[in-house]
């Protein structure tokens, strides 16, 4: 398995996303949207938001709410991020994007 990005927790940070239709054409969809989930715990940590992909190249701006620690005693945690789109009055494209979240123990927990 390939080693997975790795960001610091409670940090935001860009992924550039490329997509193309089935014969490898740029996709300009019609709605383009993601969401965030802690693989263990299966906890949503960002519930479905809409980007914006021009000619197959889209930016989306993770939050920091999904690279907060779930549980606390992780040295290191797993999420992945969904990328769902729709295209060409209705058909459907998805890809999946891992990456790990550091745990960086001295941060203050937010109360």
């Amino acid at each position: 398995m390939a080693l997975l990005p790795t960001y610091n927790e409670r940090s935001d940070f860009e992924l550039g996303v490329t997509l193309t239709d089935t014969d490898g054409d740029p996709l300009t969809p019609d709605t383009a949207h993601y969401s965030v989930y802690d693989t263990a715990s299966e906890a949503l940590l960002v519930d479905w938001t809409e980007f914006t992909v021009t000619a197959g190249d889209g930016t989306i701006e993770v939050p920091t709410e999904a690279t907060a620690i779930v549980t606390s005693s992780n040295s290191y945690e797993t999420r992945v991020l969904t990328v769902a789109l729709t295209y060409a009055g209705g058909k459907e494209h998805h890809e999946e994007y891992w990456f790990r979240v550091k745990n960086l123990q001295a941060i203050p927990r937010a109360t």
